[in-house]
This record gives C-alpha cells, sequence and structure tokens, in this order.
C-alpha cells in the first residue's frame, strides 16, 4: 500500500470473538490503528472498521468509508491554498539552515493526484528527514490525508537568470 501510493482502510474482522463488557469496539478498533501507527507512521490516523462479518455488524459502515478515503487520495489542492498552508507552516517553524546558510522554500505546487505528491522549490538541493516528516504530518493534519503516504519532493529553484553573474559595468546611453 505504501510502495504503491495507495490510500488504506482497514476492515477489523472477528469483532465478535473479542468484543465484551469490559471491552469495546472503539477499543478494537483502536487498538488495531495503534498497531499500523507503531508499524507504518507515515500511515497516521488511518480509518478502521471494527465489523463482524459473521453477524453482519458494521459491515454496512465499510463502504463509505472506502469511498470517502479513495476522494482524498484523488483530490487535488490548488497552489494558492498549498502556498498558504506552506506560510503557515514556515511562520510556526522554519526549516534548519544548512551549511551555513537560511533554507528557505519558496512555494509548493501539486503534481499529482494519487499518489499524492507535492513538488516544494527550495534554495537547497534536500531538506533534512526530520523537517520533511514534520511538513507531511502537519499537512495531513490540516488536509486530511489520513491513511495514505503524502510524497513531497525536493527541487533546488534555479538561481535568478536576470542577476549578473560577473560585476562587468554595462554602457549605456551617455556612457553611463
Amino acid at each position: 500500500v505504501v510502495r504503491e501510493g495507495r490510500a488504506l482502510v482497514v476492515a477489523a474482522n472477528k469483532m465478535d470473538l473479542i468484543v465484551d463488557a469490559g471491552y469495546t469496539k472503539e477499543d478494537f478498533a483502536n487498538a488495531v490503528q495503534g498497531q499500523i501507527e507503531t508499524r507504518f507512521p507515515m500511515l497516521r490516523k488511518t480509518p478502521v472498521i471494527a465489523m463482524s462479518s459473521l453477524y453482519g455488524k458494521n459491515v454496512h459502515k465499510l463502504m463509505p468509508v472506502v469511498f470517502e478515503a479513495r476522494d482524498r487520495w484523488s483530490r487535488v489542492v490548488s497552489t494558492g491554498m498549498l502556498n498558504r498552508w506552506l506560510e503557515e507552516v514556515l511562520d510556526e517553524h522554519s526549516p534548519p539552515s544548512q551549511q551555513g546558510r537560511p533554507t528557505k522554500i519558496k512555494y509548493i505546487l501539486q503534481t499529482k493526484g494519487r499518489p499524492p505528491t507535492f513538488l516544494l522549490f527550495c534554495n537547497v538541493p534536500e531538506l533534512p528527514i526530520n523537517y520533511l516528516r514534520y511538513l507531511t504530518r502537519h499537512f495531513q493534519d490540516s488536509f486530511s490525508y489520513y491513511g495514505m503516504e503524502v510524497r513531497m519532493v525536493v527541487k533546488k529553484s534555479a538561481e535568478n537568470p536576470y542577476a549578473s553573474k560577473s560585476a562587468a559595468k554595462s554602457i549605456g546611453v551617455g556612457d553611463w
């Protein structure tokens, strides 16, 4: 699921065997969700439907959650909304400096909808992995991209093509 970039919904079957007066279906779903998050941190808050197919309990709740996950997985976020989000994130926690230079993330855009892939234009060729994880988690919380991996790719922006490479003085009208 992670390698293919798919959205995940877990149908936790056999609820009838473990649910009793002291252990509810919500406890069962939370335990399954905790196991997923422990093993695959990028799949935070994966939707889990505790169900019993033998007795037909909660089976009807599965397909609406699947369709919702599919819609979230294929959603396209506008560049304007992404850049407003990025501005808020950068104000809250700016990226760490690299090689004595401040790291600047200039803008972000979505390149693919399935799987959700985003391109960050920076003044450095790569960002630290812990900062990328921070951005991904914040993004998942802001745009509800749960149960799927959000891919963030860093690209170094081209230098300003209009900036003069040499300090040669150009001569114009009147030898200025």
